[in-house]
């Protein structure tokens, strides 16, 4: 397929940031994205509530039919603590 396995149109992925598509970016782990998207206030704060609650290694387009029991209550936490 044209996408080359990246589940994006072709148009959707000469749309870059920084030199990255939006399938390079959900390639990334959150650790890595904190870095990468540290200059957006919104995405950074999003990004540091799943490090705080050990969430760091999880890829940001993960399918959540893959995440633990844990995984997804730790999720479900940093939710909330965005909302505090």
């Amino acid at each position: 397929p044209a996408c080359g396995g990246a589940r994006y149109s072709e148009e959707t992925l000469e749309i870059t940031y920084r030199g990255c598509t939006i399938a390079d970016v959900l390639a990334q782990t959150v650790d890595e994205a904190a870095d990468f998207l540290s200059d957006l206030p919104g995405s950074a704060r999003s990004l540091a509530t799943l490090r705080d609650v050990g969430l760091g290694y999880l890829r940001l387009g993960q399918p959540a039919t893959e995440l633990s029991g844990g995984e997804a209550q730790r999720i479900k936490l940093a939710t909330e603590l965005q909302r505090a």
